[in-house]
């Protein structure tokens, strides 16, 4: 039978490096011991004697032990030490032990498309972004307000808010964490294929895309949307 040991001092570091709770923050984690000793314990017969091994620690390793990450230091011929890596943690192996870091938070699961399509948004006319009805009315969350013929905005109406963000396409897992204002915003702020995020006067979370402008005036805006809810 073979024995790893850690001597004191090692077994002492051992027991507080292994017994420690898993934390929120990023932590770092040392292998407990630099050097260990690997020996026979099993009683032997007169005259026979066992050499131990001793090595030094010669590298880390992440491995996967039963399907979960473990923490490997490894020893060279005196073999090697391990424990689990902590809950919620990501961790990669470093010289002397291991950088741990919290795993980011899963996204928020997506509900299913509550309303989807196209819409034309001629200038002063409202669109509801719940069921993609053009025209006004309290249901409305967002005016294409032509103020003059030179100024127009995108403005949100009846309680909805809009997050330009960077026009990117976000989704719903982007857009339920965006910043929502009640402001408009200019028309030449939001070109084509430009998406915006919406959350209607229902609450529901919502993305729209610029896909058109026409050249003449009246002016009329072509654009895709998805509302997710239920």
């Amino acid at each position: 039978m073979n024995k790893v040991s850690l001597g004191i001092a090692g077994a002492a570091a051992a027991i507080i490096t292994l017994t420690a709770p898993a934390v929120a923050s990023a932590a770092e984690i040392n292998c407990p011991a630099s050097q260990v000793r690997r020996e026979i314990t099993t009683p032997l017969p007169g005259g026979w004697w066992n050499t131990p091994i001793v090595n030094s620690l010669t590298n880390t390793a992440v491995v996967n032990i039963g399907g979960s990450p473990a923490l490997q230091c490894l020893y060279g011929p005196a073999g090697s030490i391990q424990r689990n890596a902590p809950a919620g943690m990501a961790c990669t192996a470093r010289p002397g032990g291991f950088s741990c870091h919290p795993l980011a938070p899963p996204p928020p699961p997506t509900p299913p498309t509550f309303s989807t399509g196209g819409v034309e948004l001629p200038q002063t006319y409202l669109v509801n972004f719940d069921n993609g009805a053009v025209g006004g009315g309290p249901g409305s969350d967002l005016w294409f307000q032509a103020a003059t013929p030179a100024m127009m905005f995108l403005t949100p109406r009846n309680g909805a808010k809009m997050a330009v963000g960077d026009r990117s396409n976000r989704g719903f897992a982007g857009c339920s964490v965006a910043s929502f204002s009640t402001a408009r915003v200019p028309i030449l702020a939001v070109p084509v294929g430009s998406y915006v995020c919406m959350k209607t006067n229902t609450g529901r979370i919502s993305q729209f895309r610029v896909n058109g402008i026409n050249p003449g005036y009246p002016k009329v805006l072509q654009l895709g949307y998805t509302t997710w809810g239920f």
